[in-house]
């Protein structure tokens, strides 16, 4: 074994990597007090006493011991079991529930480090062949290290000195599951044929399909006999049919939606690529579980489309997953599978053109995934030219039907990209696009909340948080029917909180996903202590779900919100952001009223642009003012007229200025009081004003008795 041991060494060399961590040996002096404060805290819980229990459970925490001593020293001092039980019956009790669960993922992190300490590792793969109770032994914790333990198991399996050591390898993978499949198929174009018509066995045993696109590329690249059989035999196997590449494209969409079976450590904060170099053997890099899944889905995309995978599929999948690896990366975090030298994910889709960004956005419309939505309506705005992505038989599009998407940001973004493309034919949903713009106006700034609890009392507790921070609540329910008519009547909803009794909470939240205009929201549900692993469990994949217990104080609930929100949909529209969105969409509109735009109708903005003249104010309101005097309609011109006569000092002089443009263009369409009212002002005020209010005058085209008053009034 010598040998195996000084490649080990080498591998470890190179990749510069430690797969484990190990502290050093506890003090033997230190063991009877610890074992006394174990006890204690075993004690304490069993006779009820909370408090003392969560005292003594932080001085053993204070020990600062790395989870695997003091795993080994709970074993050591034989109080493993008494220990558990008392920790399940504190998992059960609000006030305990947190420290307990401090102690129990130390211990349970204390067994994935020895497990996956690589000494620990070599000591096992030794012991399968040893006698039958260490070979049993060695086989569960192999089993345990999962996928940490595969490099050195394939070199086991590959090598050829000892057979026994071999089959028992061999037999150990057959038995192991999903955490031999993926090192051993990365495996497989880089060693020699012996060992990939062996491993190629082993995975058709196997029978996961994750492994099928491996063994059709070696299948169709092989000049061995023996091993083509054997792939053949694998795929059949494993039920795997179609071509190299769209096998590929198939594993990419699976790791895109995040199967449970593709993940190697659920729950963990980092997961492992692998590579196969055939000086060094099997190579793990590490990367952060957030963003693991787009890695490995660009990864397979890549494949499929050096492989020839036809048509937009696997690329608008790669720009996809792209996007959701800049969405979901920490900031600053290093990415082993994304190197400096890669763009940001935008070049990449303004670079694949708008209907690759269509499909994009299509994928995140039916996952409610609200912020991948929004970057691909971005590249969408930036190089969709008219007709390109409604030209087509249904007249529909993602991009349409994001008009309708729960999410406001998406609406206006949709509406905006719409509006940049000018269209020049129409198609259906047209008619949402200038409302959607001109709501952007009035309403981005306000975020509203719905709040569905059983009695009144815990939604007006509830309520007093949500309003704190900053959103209008609507009024009291404990289900979405009861409330439906306030919540048609809300611009959009951008935030649920629930708390039901105990059972109706994921029914509840069935029900606020059946509404098109909830089914994206973020839900903020609170839950009884025994219901809540269940719950976090069902939601774990969903981000726009955070569950928490009834228990939960209202700091936290405040904190737990924001947290939700920002990660959900992007936080909350704040008042810069509001502002960004309204003067964006009076450009656009002013831009369609200036190119006279037959299919988006500016005008059927008109009452909302009304109202917004009395809701805005400094350069938002000349914005909405100047778009009023493109629009041909009295109502227009009438408020320009009364929001000039009522403004003061610079304001009206701007105001009288958008005004007379609505008059050049239009003409008169003012009513007599709003006339008299122009010509004192022209006649009576300073004389930039008066200058400005004979322009409009003078615009108007009003009769020539008028100039004769306005002469004879000046001597």
């Amino acid at each position: 074994m010598d040998w195996i041991r000084s490649v080990r060494l080498l591998r470890a060399a190179s990749i510069g990597v430690s797969l484990s961590l190990t502290g050093p040996a506890l003090a033997q002096d230190a063991e009877p007090d610890l074992k006394t404060q174990i006890r204690d805290f075993v004690f304490y819980v069993n006779v009820h006493q909370a408090e003392a229990a969560e005292g003594t459970a932080n001085q053993i925490l204070s020990q600062g011991m790395t989870p695997r001593e003091l795993l080994e020293f709970v074993e050591e001092a034989g109080l493993q079991n008494e220990l558990d039980e008392a920790l399940g019956k504190a998992l059960r009790r609000d006030s305990l529930e947190p420290i307990a669960g401090r102690i129990l993922t130390m211990l349970s992190d204390g067994r994935l480090q020895r497990a996956r300490d690589p000494n620990e590792i070599e000591r096992n793969i030794d012991g399968l062949v040893g006698g039958l109770r260490e070979r049993l032994y060695s086989r569960e914790r192999l089993k345990a290290a999962g996928e940490y333990a595969m490099p050195q198991l394939i070199d086991a399996l590959l090598q050829r000195a000892d057979i026994q050591l071999r089959t028992q390898v061999q037999r150990l993978l057959n038995e192991s599951g999903r955490s031999s499949v993926i090192p051993l198929s990365v495996s497989l174009m880089q060693i020699d044929p012996a060992a990939q018509e062996q491993v190629v066995n082993v995975l058709g045993k196997l029978r996961y399909a994750a492994a099928a696109p491996y063994i059709s590329e070696l299948k169709d690249k092989t000049l061995s006999d023996p091993v083509r059989s054997a792939c053949e035999r694998a795929l059949d196997s494993i039920g795997a049919s179609g071509s190299t590449a769209e096998l590929y494209r198939q594993l990419a969409e699976s790791y895109y939606d995040e199967r449970e079976e593709l993940t190697a450590f659920p729950g963990e904060d980092m997961q492992l690529l692998w590579s196969y170099d055939p000086a060094i053997g099997l190579i793990p890099s590490a990367i952060e579980t957030k963003v693991f899944h787009e890695a490995r889905t660009m990864q397979l995309a890549e494949r499929a489309m050096e492989l020839g995978s036809q048509g937009p599929s696997a690329l608008s999948l790669w720009v996809a997953a792209n996007f959701s690896r800049e969405i979901d990366e920490t900031p600053g975090y290093d990415n082993p599978a994304y190197p400096p030298s890669m763009r940001e994910a935008l070049y990449y889709a303004v670079a694949s053109g708008p209907v690759v960004s269509e499909i994009v956005l299509g994928r995140a419309l039916a996952d409610n995934d609200t912020q991948l939505a929004r970057r691909a309506v971005e590249a969408i705005e930036r190089t969709a030219g008219p007709g390109l992505i409604w030209d087509r038989n249904s007249g529909q599009s993602p991009l349409i039907d994001a008009l309708a998407y729960p999410s406001r940001r998406v609406q206006y973004d949709a509406a905006l990209a719409i509006a940049a493309s000018h269209p020049r034919s129409s198609f259906q949903g047209a008619q949402r696009v200038v409302p959607t713009l001109a709501s952007s106006i009035r309403f981005a700034g306000t975020s509203y909340a719905l709040v569905l609890t059983e009695e009144e009392e815990q939604y007006r507790s509830i309520r007093r948080v949500v309003e704190g921070l900053g959103y209008e609540v609507l009024p009291f329910g404990s289900d979405v029917s009861e409330i439906a008519e306030a919540i048609a009547e809300t611009p959009g909803v951008d935030l649920v909180v629930t708390q039901a009794a105990t059972g109706k909470s994921e029914l509840l939240i069935k029900a606020i996903r059946s509404r098109p205009k909830l089914m994206a929201a973020p839900v903020y549900t609170l839950v009884a202590s025994d219901e809540l692993p269940r719950l976090r469990r069902l939601f774990s994949n969903d981000v726009s779900v955070m569950v928490r217990s009834f228990g939960t104080n209202e700091e936290a609930m405040a904190a737990g919100m924001t947290e939700l929100v920002d990660v959900a949909s992007g936080g909350v529209i704040e008042p810069d952001e509001a502002r960004q969105f309204a003067l964006r969409s009076l450009a656009a509109l002013r831009d369609l009223s200036v190119a006279q735009n037959s299919v988006l109708d500016v005008s059927d903005a008109t009452t909302s642009l009304v109202s917004a003249m009395n809701e805005t104010t400094g350069d938002v309101r000349l914005e909405v003012a100047e778009v009023l005097s493109r629009i041909s309609r009295s109502s227009a011109q009438s408020i320009l007229a009364e929001s000039a006569l009522a403004a003061s000092g610079t304001e009206r002089i701007d105001l009288l200025g958008k005004l007379a443009g609505s008059a050049r263009r239009f003409g008169n369409q003012l009513d007599t009081v709003h006339v008299e009212q122009l010509v004192e002002l022209s006649a009576t005020g300073d004389d930039d004003e008066a200058t400005a209010a004979a322009t409009v005058i003078g615009a108007l085209g009003l009769p020539q008795s008028e100039m004769v008053r306005l002469i004879l009034a000046g001597q």
